[in-house]
Protein backbone atom coordinates (compact mmCIF):
# COMPACT_ATOMS: atom_id res chain seq x y z
CA UNK A 1 0.00 0.00 0.00
CA UNK A 2 0.64 3.42 -1.27
CA UNK A 3 3.14 4.74 2.15
CA UNK A 4 2.34 8.22 1.31
CA UNK A 5 -1.14 7.60 2.65
CA UNK A 6 0.24 7.44 6.01
CA UNK A 7 0.59 10.25 7.99
CA UNK A 8 0.52 11.01 11.63
CA UNK A 9 -2.48 13.49 12.88
CA UNK A 10 -1.70 15.55 15.62
CA UNK A 11 -5.44 16.22 16.69
CA UNK A 12 -8.39 14.55 18.64
CA UNK A 13 -10.98 16.19 16.32
CA UNK A 14 -12.92 13.44 15.03
CA UNK A 15 -13.93 15.21 11.83
CA UNK A 16 -10.60 16.15 10.89
CA UNK A 17 -9.90 12.67 11.22
CA UNK A 18 -12.93 11.60 8.95
CA UNK A 19 -11.92 14.07 6.40
CA UNK A 20 -8.55 13.06 5.86
CA UNK A 21 -10.14 9.47 6.09
CA UNK A 22 -12.55 10.36 2.97
CA UNK A 23 -9.63 11.48 0.59
CA UNK A 24 -7.48 8.99 1.00
CA UNK A 25 -5.19 9.12 3.64
CA UNK A 26 -4.78 7.09 7.05
CA UNK A 27 -3.62 8.71 9.73
CA UNK A 28 -2.32 7.79 12.89
CA UNK A 29 -3.77 10.03 15.79
CA UNK A 30 -1.29 11.38 18.45
CA UNK A 31 -2.51 14.42 20.62
CA UNK A 32 -0.26 17.05 21.27
CA UNK A 33 -0.19 19.02 24.54
CA UNK A 34 0.04 22.21 23.60
CA UNK A 35 -2.62 25.01 25.58
CA UNK A 36 -4.56 26.84 23.27
CA UNK A 37 -4.09 30.15 25.13
CA UNK A 38 -3.44 33.14 23.19
CA UNK A 39 -1.12 35.63 24.06
CA UNK A 40 -1.75 39.02 25.41
CA UNK A 41 -2.04 41.21 21.71
CA UNK A 42 -1.45 38.14 19.39
CA UNK A 43 -3.44 38.32 15.69
CA UNK A 44 -5.90 36.24 15.35
CA UNK A 45 -4.60 34.26 12.14
CA UNK A 46 -1.17 34.53 14.12
CA UNK A 47 -2.38 32.74 17.04
CA UNK A 48 -3.42 30.39 14.80
CA UNK A 49 -0.63 29.71 12.99
CA UNK A 50 1.72 29.30 15.88
CA UNK A 51 -0.75 26.59 17.58
CA UNK A 52 -0.97 24.83 14.68
CA UNK A 53 3.00 24.68 14.29
CA UNK A 54 3.61 24.40 18.12
CA UNK A 55 0.56 21.39 17.86
CA UNK A 56 2.97 19.52 14.81
CA UNK A 57 6.62 20.22 16.51
CA UNK A 58 5.52 18.96 20.36
CA UNK A 59 4.49 15.42 18.24
CA UNK A 60 7.50 15.92 16.30
CA UNK A 61 9.81 15.98 19.63
CA UNK A 62 7.60 13.83 21.90
CA UNK A 63 7.06 10.25 19.13
CA UNK A 64 9.67 8.93 17.62
CA UNK A 65 8.36 5.82 16.47
CA UNK A 66 6.57 4.58 13.40
CA UNK A 67 7.06 5.23 10.09
CA UNK A 68 4.95 7.96 9.30
CA UNK A 69 6.59 10.68 7.27
CA UNK A 70 4.82 13.57 7.68
CA UNK A 71 2.63 14.94 10.91
CA UNK A 72 -0.34 17.35 10.24
CA UNK A 73 -1.66 19.53 12.76
CA UNK A 74 -4.34 22.15 12.63
CA UNK A 75 -6.20 25.04 14.75
CA UNK A 76 -9.76 26.83 14.14
CA UNK A 77 -11.32 29.84 15.88
CA UNK A 78 -14.10 32.02 15.26
CA UNK A 79 -13.89 35.65 14.70
CA UNK A 80 -16.43 38.91 15.29
CA UNK A 81 -15.99 41.90 16.27
CA UNK A 82 -12.44 41.11 16.92
CA UNK A 83 -13.54 38.57 19.46
CA UNK A 84 -11.47 35.04 19.30
CA UNK A 85 -14.55 32.32 20.16
CA UNK A 86 -12.52 28.69 20.60
CA UNK A 87 -14.39 25.75 22.08
CA UNK A 88 -17.06 26.75 25.36
CA UNK A 89 -15.91 26.03 28.96
CA UNK A 90 -19.33 25.37 29.66
CA UNK A 91 -23.06 25.77 28.58
CA UNK A 92 -23.72 29.31 29.60
CA UNK A 93 -19.97 30.12 27.72
CA UNK A 94 -22.00 28.68 24.41
CA UNK A 95 -24.99 30.50 24.62
CA UNK A 96 -22.88 33.74 25.31
CA UNK A 97 -21.25 32.77 21.78
CA UNK A 98 -24.50 31.97 19.75
CA UNK A 99 -26.20 35.02 21.06
CA UNK A 100 -23.27 36.82 20.01
CA UNK A 101 -23.45 35.18 15.63
CA UNK A 102 -27.37 35.22 15.68
CA UNK A 103 -28.26 37.33 12.33
CA UNK A 104 -24.91 38.01 11.77
CA UNK A 105 -21.34 37.39 9.59
CA UNK A 106 -18.54 36.06 11.44
CA UNK A 107 -15.10 35.01 10.24
CA UNK A 108 -13.87 31.25 10.80
CA UNK A 109 -10.06 31.31 10.48
CA UNK A 110 -8.44 27.48 9.99
CA UNK A 111 -4.88 27.31 10.24
CA UNK A 112 -3.28 23.83 9.29
CA UNK A 113 0.90 22.78 9.33
CA UNK A 114 2.53 20.03 7.68
CA UNK A 115 6.12 18.89 9.23
CA UNK A 116 8.51 16.16 8.09
CA UNK A 117 9.63 14.10 10.74
CA UNK A 118 13.02 14.15 9.19
CA UNK A 119 14.68 16.41 7.08
CA UNK A 120 12.96 19.70 8.61
CA UNK A 121 10.25 20.55 5.79
CA UNK A 122 7.76 22.52 6.93
CA UNK A 123 4.69 24.61 6.15
CA UNK A 124 1.87 26.82 8.01
CA UNK A 125 -0.97 27.63 5.87
CA UNK A 126 -4.47 29.54 7.13
CA UNK A 127 -7.38 29.79 5.17
CA UNK A 128 -10.37 32.34 6.07
CA UNK A 129 -13.73 31.95 4.89
CA UNK A 130 -16.93 34.04 6.03
CA UNK A 131 -20.20 32.63 7.91
CA UNK A 132 -23.35 34.33 7.73
CA UNK A 133 -25.91 33.10 9.98
CA UNK A 134 -29.61 33.48 10.58
CA UNK A 135 -31.31 35.22 13.52
CA UNK A 136 -31.88 32.38 16.24
CA UNK A 137 -33.61 33.19 19.53
CA UNK A 138 -32.98 32.21 22.85
CA UNK A 139 -35.08 28.85 22.55
CA UNK A 140 -33.69 27.99 19.65
CA UNK A 141 -30.02 28.29 21.40
CA UNK A 142 -31.38 26.05 23.81
CA UNK A 143 -32.67 23.58 21.66
CA UNK A 144 -29.02 23.68 19.53
CA UNK A 145 -27.02 23.23 22.75
CA UNK A 146 -29.09 20.21 23.89
CA UNK A 147 -28.17 18.62 21.05
CA UNK A 148 -24.67 18.19 22.29
CA UNK A 149 -22.93 19.80 19.31
CA UNK A 150 -21.73 22.62 20.61
CA UNK A 151 -19.20 21.89 23.45
CA UNK A 152 -16.22 20.44 21.50
CA UNK A 153 -16.15 22.96 18.35
CA UNK A 154 -14.82 26.58 18.01
CA UNK A 155 -17.93 29.25 18.21
CA UNK A 156 -20.14 26.71 20.02
CA UNK A 157 -21.72 25.11 16.26
CA UNK A 158 -20.86 22.47 14.11
CA UNK A 159 -21.63 23.00 10.11
CA UNK A 160 -21.77 19.60 9.35
CA UNK A 161 -24.46 18.33 11.16
CA UNK A 162 -27.57 19.98 13.14
CA UNK A 163 -25.87 23.51 12.98
CA UNK A 164 -26.08 23.58 8.98
CA UNK A 165 -29.21 24.86 9.87
CA UNK A 166 -27.97 27.75 11.74
CA UNK A 167 -26.16 28.72 8.52
CA UNK A 168 -27.49 31.32 5.84
CA UNK A 169 -24.16 31.10 3.47
CA UNK A 170 -20.77 30.32 3.44
CA UNK A 171 -17.96 32.69 1.17
CA UNK A 172 -15.09 30.63 0.84
CA UNK A 173 -14.44 27.00 2.23
CA UNK A 174 -16.86 24.96 3.73
CA UNK A 175 -14.09 22.31 5.09
CA UNK A 176 -12.60 25.26 6.44
CA UNK A 177 -15.57 25.94 8.95
CA UNK A 178 -15.68 22.19 9.36
CA UNK A 179 -11.99 22.36 10.38
CA UNK A 180 -9.99 21.14 8.01
CA UNK A 181 -9.32 22.68 4.50
CA UNK A 182 -8.59 19.33 2.24
CA UNK A 183 -8.03 21.30 -0.70
CA UNK A 184 -5.47 23.80 0.97
CA UNK A 185 -4.15 20.69 2.76
CA UNK A 186 -3.62 18.40 -0.07
CA UNK A 187 -1.96 21.47 -2.51
CA UNK A 188 0.74 22.39 0.65
CA UNK A 189 2.07 18.55 0.36
CA UNK A 190 2.10 18.11 -3.17
CA UNK A 191 4.05 21.62 -2.84
CA UNK A 192 6.21 20.34 -0.16
CA UNK A 193 7.23 16.75 -2.43
CA UNK A 194 5.00 14.58 0.20
CA UNK A 195 2.82 13.09 -2.62
CA UNK A 196 4.18 11.37 -5.74
CA UNK A 197 0.76 10.97 -7.18
CA UNK A 198 -2.90 12.18 -5.97
CA UNK A 199 -5.36 10.80 -5.52
CA UNK A 200 -4.03 7.71 -4.36
CA UNK A 201 -5.07 4.63 -6.68
CA UNK A 202 -7.05 2.20 -5.39
CA UNK A 203 -5.00 -0.11 -5.97
CA UNK A 204 -1.74 1.64 -4.32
Amino acid sequence: MNQERHIILASGSPRRLELMQRIGFLPRVVKSDIPEARNRGEAPQAYTERLAFEKAQAVLKAHTSGSEKWILSADTIVVIDEDVLEKPIDVADAKRMLKLMSGRTHDVITSFCWQHRTNGRSEVVSVIASVEMIPFDEKMIDAYIATGESMDKAGSYGIQAVGATLVRRVIGSYFCVMGLPVCEVVESLKGLGGLSSYPFSTQG
